[in-house]
């Protein structure tokens, strides 16, 4: 009877545990409904539906998009060959006429919420500790969250790399992100805003789990990078060698960041180039999506304040708008003139963060 009891509480913990969760998006932004398990995912259409606590190792889907076209697929979950548990795989959906096509993107481990989620508050009242926000010229917080100076010299040609101090900041940051996502929004933004040598961007590179996500940084910082000639040693951050020739490739394709310098924004690129531009970030339905595909393909252009309205306008939410105004700031050919997009924003706190964030950039 022991062994019995023993048996179903193995069982039944194997099907607790061995979920997995399965994301399937649009990659051309098309809505569509999801039906799996004998039942629909989602009843009103998206661009993007999760699937979870999926407890087998494949997945029959059957799609319907807008157009009533219907397709049937299945999905293997598994993780170089084998079963795994507590992951969520992610799948792009592309079609051409009359087929469908569902692309691997890669899996991620779970992550958990931490609980509480908002922590107790000390005994030992630590206020005072944490009075002075504003940690050198890498960043200011503000309600606990980092808001990022540019520390990019005014050529854009980065000869040496940021202060070891703002490496230490950088940890302490680090060390009080909870989640994943946080980490790569926090290595994100100073990739993006600091000159880097490569032994600082391998530093920062510890603390991104995933691969996928490291290659991202890397693109992100290979135009900020001050000893070039060491980009060699960036193949330590990865285990795989698919990961490791995926970054060789990046390098022989990759616009020389000398070469970019000499493009300081004093002229702004053709009506053409950012009406086009505007136009692939209309083709989505939500700001996430769209924020997103602006970070890949904003850089290559300049932009006179009116552009900038253009594209800030595509947005719906301030907050998008705000993020994606300041980094069109460092791409602006009428810098003098920034401030006069304020028209795009809902709130006069948004606009007002903006000024906050502009005074910063001329100190």
């Amino acid at each position: 009877m022991k062994k019995c009891i023993s048996a179903l509480f193995v069982l039944t913990l194997n099907f607790v545990l061995g979920q997995n969760n399965v994301r399937v998006f649009s990659g051309n932004g098309e809505l569509f409904t999801v039906s799996t398990f004998d039942s629909i995912q989602n009843r009103v259409p998206q661009t993007n539906v999760l699937i979870q606590n999926i407890y087998d190792d494949t997945l029959r889907l059957k799609i319907e998009f807008e157009d009533k076209a219907k397709f049937e697929t299945t999905l293997f979950l598994f993780e170089k060959g084998k079963t795994t548990k507590n992951k969520e795989f992610n799948y792009r959906i592309t079609r051409d006429q009359d087929k469908i096509k569902l692309n691997y993107n890669g899996y991620y481990d779970v992550v958990k919420l931490p609980k509480p989620l908002v922590p107790e508050k000390p005994i030992i009242d630590t206020t005072s500790k944490y009075k002075n926000t504003r940690l050198g010229h890498f960043c200011e917080l503000k309600d606990s969250k980092p808001l990022y100076y540019n520390n990019i010299p005014k050529d854009g040609n980065c000869i040496t790399g940021m202060p070891e101090e703002y490496l230490n900041y950088t940890n302490l940051l680090m060390v009080k992100a909870q989640v994943e996502d946080d980490k790569f929004i926090i290595a994100e933004n100073v990739c993006r805003n600091n000159c880097l040598t490569i032994a600082q961007l391998n530093f920062i590179l510890k603390y991104i789990e995933f691969e996928l996500e490291k290659l991202k940084l890397i693109k992100i910082a290979y135009f900020n990078l001050a000893d070039m000639n060491n980009k060699k040693d960036l193949e330590k951050a990865f285990r795989f060698e698919s990961s490791v020739e995926e970054l060789n490739n990046f390098f022989k394709t990759a616009i020389d960041p000398k070469t970019l310098a000499t493009k300081n924004c004093k002229t702004a690129s053709s009506f053409e180039e950012i009406k086009n531009f505007q136009t692939q970030l209309s083709v989505y339905t939500n700001d996430a999506q769209r924020y997103e595909t602006f970070k890949k393909l904003y850089e290559p252009y300049c932009y006179s304040k009116d552009q900038i309205v253009i594209i800030l306008n595509t947005f719906i939410h301030d907050r998008e708008k705000l993020d994606a105004a300041k980094m069109l700031y460092f791409r602006c050919s009428e810098k003098d003139n920034f401030l006069l997009i304020g028209d795009v924003f809902s709130y006069n706190e948004t606009i007002s963060e903006l000024k906050d964030f502009v005074s910063k950039q001329k100190d």
